[in-house]
């Protein structure tokens, strides 16, 4: 076989949420739970697979609005608050359950990983994690990949440039300002793509980006390769896909390597089981119940019982073993594919949402690690960098991508149905007339240029897909609803404002500080192309 290589790829994404003025909300609990279940365990695997000596590869998208929170003075500050509650409460958790040994070394286990992650998250990283993966983009071991701005469903505004134009301009802004490297590739939010994006992508200076598979197996025409190797657009711009079948291996919900019996299951929580009172020291209930951490039980029981305590080290073994079939799997792919296609080199592409290793698999990162260190004592198959695979030729054969995403239905029913469909006449009226005052004001400055950039931002984040599937979900409606419509809001308030020409400098200053993202925005951004 010739060469053949394996490509992951994480999508970091998580909607801006920041409310200064409301410690403990639910929402911001959710940035604190991937710190600690996703970014810092990965970290701790990336630093062993280097010390080590394990060669690994892997591409990260990290959206600008995680970016901005991970960077953020006031949500760093209470990310250690809550994993001291976190720790103290575990320490209480010790008593309550005395009587139950299994529990007991379950919260021990649980009480070690909550202080490794402050030791590392305070001491060794000083609180700034995006550092670290920097460190190890300038190593070689990770791509971080730009993308937009916010999560802003691209097809949705494909008939007003000016937006698609602001989200990935704005997008590379924050990517610059914690980022060393030069971005080569571009990832697209729910991998969300049209057929004409590739010449934006392209006059922008990206050099590839990566689309769901049924994107290139109903392209006009398919591509010969395949999922195999990169297709190429009309202007001369490649797309990798997703090969659906092997994510789906991994994290489909009944039949999944994530769903195996051995592994925790994250949805036990003490956080939506136990008294009010017995959780107070944790967080407030009135603010909602979320995850603690401190589950106690796997999906099921060895033995068929369907409530078991859960064994780590039997999950883990689980872990190694289920990261070796998917290799073995992959490798076999890989062969089959390299003999049809004459011995040309072959790929496959991997890509899943970050969160789900750590989040929504425990032992998700463990698994990762392993499918790394099983790779590199194999000769058959290596993994590699999207970026790599652009460089080695591309096929002559042009081919025109469908629409497509990544959602479950593959394409726009999650962010435009009935439930959200009032929201996008107020997005889009908001964004034309963003256009318009980014023609009509050019080159103001002072107060009026403080008031256009905050309205610009308002816009990127009114256009972020969070809130339309939120929609979807009952208990996240009424939070969605309103973050949406404050958005709208601000930006209305502001272009009223200069019509009148009267703004009043204690609400921007107020709101600035609330939605203090993109602090080096441009609302030229939003101006018509010359």
């Amino acid at each position: 076989m010739s060469d053949a290589s394996l490509m992951f790829v994480l999508d970091a994404q998580l909607p801006f949420v920041r409310h200064p003025d409301t410690p403990g909300c639910l929402e911001e609990s959710h940035l604190f739970n991937a710190i600690s279940d996703t970014y810092l365990p990965l970290l701790r695997s990336c630093t062993a697979l280097e010390t080590s000596g394990v060669p690994f590869s892997l591409a990260i998208a990290f959206s600008p609005t995680l970016c901005e929170m991970l960077s953020d003075p006031l949500l760093r500050a209470r990310y250690v608050d809550s994993l001291d509650r976190s720790i103290e409460f575990g320490l209480a958790e010790l008593d309550r359950c005395s009587s139950s040994p299994e529990t007991r070394e379950l919260i021990k286990n649980h009480l070690d990983h909550l202080q490794v992650n402050r030791r590392d998250y305070v001491e060794i990283y000083e609180r700034d994690i995006l550092k670290k993966f920097d460190y190890f983009a300038t190593r070689g071991n990770i791509e971080i990949l730009a993308t937009t701005a916010t999560a802003c469903f691209l097809p949705l505004y494909s008939d007003i440039p000016e937006a698609i134009n602001a989200q990935i301009e704005t997008g590379l802004l924050t990517y610059r300002k914690h980022f060393t490297a030069i971005p080569s590739g571009f990832w697209l939010p729910a991998m969300a793509w049209y057929p004409g994006l590739e010449n934006t992508l392209k006059a922008y200076g990206f050099q590839y980006t990566i689309l769901e598979s049924h994107g290139i197996l109903f392209a006009d025409p398919v591509p010969d390769t395949g999922l195999f190797a990169p297709a190429v657009c009309p202007n001369g711009f490649p797309v990798y896909a997703r090969d659906r079948l092997a994510c789906l291996e991994v994290i489909d919900p009944r039949s999944g390597f994530a769903a195996a019996g051995e592994y925790l299951d994250v949805d036990k929580d003490i956080g939506f089981e136990l008294d009010e009172d017995t959780l107070s020291p944790l967080f407030d209930v009135k603010l909602g119940r979320r995850i603690t951490g401190f589950r106690y039980w796997s999906h099921t029981g060895l033995s068929g019982e369907l409530r078991a305590f859960y064994q780590p080290d039997k999950a883990h073994a689980r872990a190694t073993a289920d990261a070796d079939e998917f290799i073995e799997r992959r490798a076999a792919a890989l062969s089959k594919a390299s003999a049809f296609l004459e011995n040309a080199p072959v790929s496959l592409v991997c890509a899943f949402p970050a969160q789900f290793f750590g989040g929504e698999w425990f032992e998700g990162i463990a698994w990762l690690e392993r499918t790394f260190r099983a790779v590199a004592l194999r000769q058959d198959i290596h993994f590699s960098l999207p970026s790599s695979g652009v460089k080695e030729g591309l096929t002559k054969k042009k081919t025109v991508p469908c629409v497509s995403s990544w959602h479950d239905n593959g394409y726009a029913e999650d962010v435009l149905n009935s439930s959200n469909d009032w929201m996008y006449p107020f997005a889009r009226k908001a964004t034309e007339r963003m256009i318009d005052l980014a023609e009509r004001f050019p080159d103001d400055s002072g107060l009026k240029e403080r008031a256009l950039c905050m309205a610009a931002r308002e816009i990127l984040l009114s256009q972020a897909m969070d809130w339309f599937l939120m929609m979807n979900e009952k208990d996240r409606v009424e939070y969605a609803r309103r973050r949406f419509e404050d958005a709208i809001k601000a930006f209305t308030v502001v272009y009223e404002s200069l019509g009148s020409n009267f703004i009043s400098t204690e609400w921007l200053t107020r709101i600035e500080k609330t939605d203090n993202l993109f602090s080096n925005i441009n609302y030229r951004v939003f101006s018509r192309k010359k």
